[in-house]
């Protein structure tokens, strides 16, 4: 069995809290390194990490070039989570998020290169799509990114894929819907996640009145790792991905949410919320690859919802 060293960038964060929880179940994998700047203060995804595996923590920077040579030594997968990803607030910050977002990614692939890592995992975002009219599958080009954020992660996907061309640097981009689901290092800006909270603190939903009936691509949590884990064994290098456990509307979303909180309260809004344009993307790409999503939405968010059982907010 050949050994595997992991690098994973930003794996403090909502998706890699849990992803280097993952990763340590299989047997092949030998070192799990974690880059993070620790820009977001979850100390906590370190707690009680699985004993079984060699875990080692850089507090470090992907556009420090010393800490990315420390970072890659040895290094066969990396996984390139580091980003910031909050849309709304990198509309205020439009040079940060290209500096991370963009100049990162060129720096993290860069130094990918040097250390002769063998495979490139980069996330992007659906988000890339913007008004998408139709079903938009990965061979769709009339891309129309409505924020900093997938303005940065649209041109990353290019550099990744050019790496492919340029060396022998196996490279995949994932094009991620909208996460849901829990981890240590969870967040709660995005759609669901956010709603869950509301509810439970018994505070009304934002919904913009033309968007109920929209529908948007999401993607469970769980349903992400899987693919992370899916693509790094099958995915074709220099190929991307779009990923989503299915096409909700927000309508689906409240609903789902009323089955385990009935009384939550809805507060329509006439001003359109950022990126709440209606699209729906296709995952056939990596469904004939033969990957099974898996994740149930109500089963997430009953899980989500559970986290926050002892508020009794009235």
């Amino acid at each position: 069995m050949v050994k595997i060293n992991l690098l994973v960038t930003g794996a403090l964060g909502h998706i890699g809290s849990r992803l280097i929880r993952e990763y340590a179940k299989r047997e092949e994998i030998y070192i799990i390194r974690i880059l993070d700047n620790l820009s977001t203060q979850r100390y906590c995804s370190l707690f009680n990490l699985p004993e079984n595996k060699t875990y080692e923590f850089i507090e470090g920077d992907i556009n420090n070039k010393q800490d990315l040579k420390q970072a890659m030594k040895d290094i066969d997968v990396v996984i390139h989570l580091a980003a910031i990803t909050d849309a709304p607030n990198t509309i205020k910050m439009p040079e940060l998020t290209h500096k991370v977002n963009f100049v990162g990614t060129q720096s993290v692939l860069q130094e990918a290169v040097n250390a002769n890592v063998k495979k490139f995992m980069f996330p992007s975002t659906t988000s890339v799509y913007g008004e998408a009219e139709g079903l938009v599958d990965e061979d769709y080009k009339n891309y129309k990114p409505s924020s900093p954020y997938a303005v940065t992660k649209l041109a990353a996907e290019n550099i990744v894929k050019d790496a492919y061309k340029e060396s022998e640097l196996n490279t995949t981009v994932l094009r991620l819907g909208t996460i849901f689901g829990t981890s240590i290092g969870m967040r709660f800006q995005t759609v669901v996640n956010k709603f869950v909270y509301l509810a439970c603190m018994n505070r009304s939903l934002t919904v913009w009145e033309n968007a109920l009936d929209q529908k948007r691509p999401y993607l469970g949590l769980g349903d992400a790792i899987r693919a992370f884990q899916f693509i790094e064994k099958k995915g074709k290098p220099g190929e991307l991905y779009n990923i989503l456990t299915e096409n909700y509307t927000v309508r689906q979303i409240v609903d789902s949410i009323k089955e385990f909180i009935p009384n939550v309260k809805i507060q329509m809004t006439k001003s359109p919320i950022l990126n709440q344009k209606s699209y729906t993307v296709s995952k056939d790409k990596i469904l004939k690859l033969g990957f099974e999503f898996k994740d149930d939405l109500k089963e997430n968010i009953e899980q989500t919802i559970e986290q926050f059982r002892a508020i009794k907010n009235e």
